[in-house]
């Protein structure tokens, strides 16, 4: 199943397109078992120099994943956010060899700097036909063992959304089984912004050139790991 959409939302007050967002069914997948990986990347204009390597360190990614011996059983989705467009669904949750790559047409950026961090993080988890908790919920119910992990990578603090964080605390408390992981592109701000959310793994990166490549190969890493095993919520990267 591949969606090959791509839905953009820039009326945060008008979130129907997400209703045209697919997902596999349980009849797509390969057994009775799947990983669900959500990632929410960052493409606000301040990453607009290290566009290139976002490009190339996404693909790592999604190649890595599906040389693992659990690549089979990975669905994953994509969304960006920048505060010009909202944010945009790239792929809903589909199999590792559909996911569409990153470019420059659905990863372009404006000159600006604002992060509509939290909209976007909020939407992704409970949109009732977009977001990851409720496919999830979908698949249990269809008898899919599911495991599930949240990433968000930023370079920046929230400075545009009209969510309050606490309310996507209150999902992932709800959710403790979960990986909920912040990667933040740059220092100072990730700590804070993952303990408002309630995410309890983080890690901090400089934001130079070639770090957006380490980040993606120790998501990856760990990612293959929690796939294969059982390891605490909060040890996604240990």
């Amino acid at each position: 199943m591949n969606s090959k959409s791509v839905i953009t939302v820039a009326n945060l007050n008008n979130t129907s397109a997400l209703a045209q967002v697919q997902h596999a069914g349980a009849s797509d997948l390969n057994g009775d078992q799947v990983t669900l990986i959500l990632r929410i990347l960052d493409r606000t204009g301040s990453l607009l120099r290290y566009k290139q390597e976002m490009i190339q360190a996404a693909q790592l990614n999604v190649d890595a994943l599906r040389e693992s011996k659990a690549g089979d059983e990975m669905l994953m989705s994509t969304w960006t956010f920048n505060a010009t467009d909202g944010f945009t669904v790239v792929d809903g949750f589909v199999k590792l060899e559909d996911v569409t790559p990153l470019d420059d047409q659905n990863y372009d950026m404006q000159p600006e700097d604002m992060t509509n961090l939290y909209d976007t993080v909020y939407t992704a988890l409970t949109d009732p036909l977009a977001g990851i908790v409720a496919y999830a919920d979908s698949l249990k119910k269809s008898g899919i063992r599911v495991k599930v992990t949240v990433l968000v990578l930023t370079d920046g603090e929230d400075n545009r959304s009209r969510i309050d964080p606490g309310k996507i605390k209150a999902i992932t408390g709800a959710n403790e089984g979960y990986y909920f992981c912040l990667m933040a592109f740059g220092t100072g701000f990730a700590q804070e912004a993952a303990r408002d959310m309630g995410f309890s793994n983080v890690r901090e990166y400089n934001a130079t050139k070639g770090e957006l490549r380490r980040m993606m190969g120790e998501f990856s890493k760990s990612q293959v790991r929690a796939s294969q095993s059982t390891i605490a919520p909060n040890a996604f990267f240990n």
